[in-house]
Parts: C-alpha cells; structure tokens; sequence
C-alpha cells in the first residue's frame, strides 16, 4: 500500500500469528500486484492506494493492508487459521480457505476464499467493494464510477435503514424499461397482421411505465419512447447513465417453426439450449444496423475483476428478477410457460445492475400473432411483467431487511 494514514502498532497476537503463517508458508515469497484499489476520505482527508493481487478467482486485498488504512483492530485466531477484524463498532471473522466470513451474527457469502499466501491473508476484493458499503453504511460508500471506497471516517455507528451504494440507497428506487429495436430497425415483422415488433413492444412498455406508476413510488424510464434507433450495444450504457437499478428489455419472439409459442424470460448468460442461441442470434440482428468500426474502450486490470465480480452478482439477481416476471407471465390464459432462459443478448451487456430480457410471445405464430394484435392481450402482458417486477423488489428489499 502506498500511503497509510492510520498506520500504528498492531496487537502483538497478529504479529505472533504472522509469524507463524510466514514461516509456514513462506513470508519472504514475493507476490506481485496486478493493480491497485483506491480509497479515499472525506474531503481535507487522505487518500491512498492498496495493491490488488490477482488470482484465477478473481482480485484480492491483503486484510493488513486494509486495516493499516482504515483504522481497524485485527486478531489472529491460532489455531484454526482465522482472523478477526473489527472496524466500525462491527467484528468480521474469517477464515483460510472457506468462502463464507461472520459479521453481527450473520454469515455472508464471498465469491471466493480467503487464502494465506506469501504471509498475506488475502480476501475477495468483494469484501470492499460490496461489503464494507452495505454493512457499515455509516462510514463507507463505494463510489461505482471512480471505483475507489469512500471512507467517512468513524463517526456515530448508528445504521440507516439501507446501506448506500455511489451515494444514493442500495434499495431499488429506479426501474428503466427499454422497448427493443425502433426506427430503422423494425425488428420481427408479422406475416398475417404485418404487426413491426417496434411497434408491439413500444405500446407493451409504455403500459409497463403507466402500471408502475400508479402501483408503486418507483421512478420509471424509457429507453425510447417513440420509433426512433438506439444502438443495441449502448442500450444498457444508456441505463447506468440513468441511475437504473433495474434493467427490463421488452420484445417479441420468432421462429422459422410456425408451431412455435409462448413466452420466456431471460438473463444474461451464455446460451445453453439450441432454442436459446436461436433467440440471442435473432435479437443480435439488430448489430446488423450499426456504424461499422464501432468499437468498445478496453479495460484495464481492475476494472476487468471488478466487472467479473459485479457481474457474478448481477447474475443472481437476474436470474431471480426473471424468475419473478416469468412466474406471472405463465399465469396468462392461453399463453404458454416457456420458463426461463439464458443468452449473450447485446442489449443487456454492460449494464451494471440486474437486467431481464422479455420475449412476451412468438409473432412467428399464428395465434400469439393474433393474440399480439389486441390491445387487451398487450394489456395483460403488461400487467404481468409489472406484478413481477413488484414482487421481486419486494423481495429484494425484505433481504436487505434481514441483512441477507
């Protein structure tokens, strides 16, 4: 680490433990760093850097570094390989090799485990990142667009109701909808109806934005809320921007197979069934209406762990807001339950919160098509995406609640 500024006399238990580890394991190995984090204190605060060791599980933080900076007391528990941490009025206890840590009688789930290596106790960068801000609210923001952990410094422990995240609540407070295609890209056209899929989820999402307003204290916005063109690839850049904590993309489905119907919901991930692929390389048609040469910013080293490890949470929670809306979705008379999904859609890439993709019905069908034509059925599609998305919020913050 580059700068400490809380940097004292640690308790002769930890040096004791370190001393052991290192003999044990080697402390004069050298471990070379892949990047570093920042943090930062308040304004007329110090702010320094701490090296960031990479592994195949993602980016690690030396836990005496950590303290060093922060302020914290550290214990080395002997034996059983474990530490204790206590910073912020709450003790975090962990241990070698087991990817679950204690903290105010709770167990929380890191996405990798703690190691000894090389006289360092090396944790997930997660714990930082994510933890720290949500446990400790009252003293530590993590600031997502300059990626660095905001210290406050110790003041009162007493705990808000919900830890914050980039300065505003870790509750869902901002759903943004995103109708699919629009202008030159027509999407799916029908065959009997000539209905445009641009046009179909357009009206599906603006029906969404209507019921969410009345039903909840939400705040509500469109990708587009008229036929114009959005690059594919920007769409979910487009909803960090807003401040989204929700991401629902709206379409409709098609297949060579006129047999074909029903609806299906998915998240982002690579596409296991053929039927899956089939939907991606449709809806990634619209790529096809791009301005040639455009190309993504590269990443560096950090920023790359932290978008794995963000996306890994992501994950999770797309698969249960999916879950969520396709449960309602079922539910809808002569709609059939085509369950959940998994795809590398382009419209859901890059954004930094959980995010569904609603394939509402085959316009390739004859009767979905019939179906799709109506505004009564646009209606209950819309009333069942939106039951959905309540009830996972819901649930949503019944886990903050319980510190889950």
């Amino acid at each position: 680490m580059r700068s400490t500024p809380h940097d004292r006399n640690k308790a002769v238990t930890w040096m004791a433990g370190l001393a052991l580890i290192a003999a044990l394991v080697g402390g004069n190995a050298e471990l070379s760093a892949a990047a570093v984090f920042r943090i930062v204190g308040e304004p007329g605060a110090a702010a320094g850097e701490i090296e960031v060791f990479s592994r195949d599980s993602g980016g690690f933080l030396d836990l005496r570094e950590l303290d060093k900076f922060l302020g914290g007391r550290l214990v080395w528990r002997i034996p059983g390989a474990g530490i204790d941490w206590r910073i912020g009025g709450t003790e975090f206890s962990f241990d070698d090799m087991v990817a679950f840590f204690q903290a105010g009688g709770n167990s929380y789930q890191l996405v990798a485990a703690p190691r000894l290596e090389a006289g360092r106790f090396l944790v997930p960068l997660q714990l930082a990142v994510e933890y720290l801000p949500r446990l400790l609210p009252h003293r530590f923001i993590y600031d997502k667009t300059g990626r660095r952990l905001v210290d406050r410094g110790a003041s009162s422990p007493s705990r808000p109701a919900v830890a914050t995240h980039d300065g505003r609540s870790y509750r869902i407070r901002t759903v943004v909808i995103d109708p699919g295609h629009g202008g030159k890209d027509p999407g799916t056209i029908a065959r009997n109806y000539k209905l445009h899929e641009k046009h179909i989820v357009l009206d599906i999402a603006k029906k969404l934005v209507r019921n969410l307003k009345n039903k909840t204290n939400l705040k509500i916005l469109l990708i587009r809320d008229n036929d114009k063109y959005i690059y594919a690839g920007d769409r979910g850049s487009i909803a960090n921007k807003l401040n989204g904590d929700l991401f629902v993309s709206i379409h409709v489905n098609a297949s060579s197979s006129r047999s074909t119907n029903g609806s299906k919901t998915f998240f982002l991930s690579e596409a296991k069934t053929n039927e899956d692929r089939a939907t991606e390389m449709l809806e990634n048609e619209a790529l096809k209406y791009e301005v040639e040469g455009k190309v993504s910013p590269g990443n560096d080293e950090i920023g790359l762990i932290l978008q794995d490890m963000a996306q890994n949470e992501q994950l999770r929670e797309s698969q249960d807001l999916s879950m969520f809306i396709q449960r309602d979705l079922a539910v809808i008379n002569g709609l059939k339950d085509l369950g959940l999904g998994q795809a590398n859609f382009a419209v859901l890439r890059g954004s930094y919160m959980p995010a569904a993709l609603v394939e509402t019905a085959y316009i390739s069908n004859p009767g979905d098509e019939k179906k799709l034509n109506t505004s009564a059925f646009r209606d209950r599609l819309a009333d069942a995406i939106t039951n959905g998305i309540i009830k996972y919020v819901e649930q949503y913050h019944r886990k903050l609640a319980n510190g889950s």
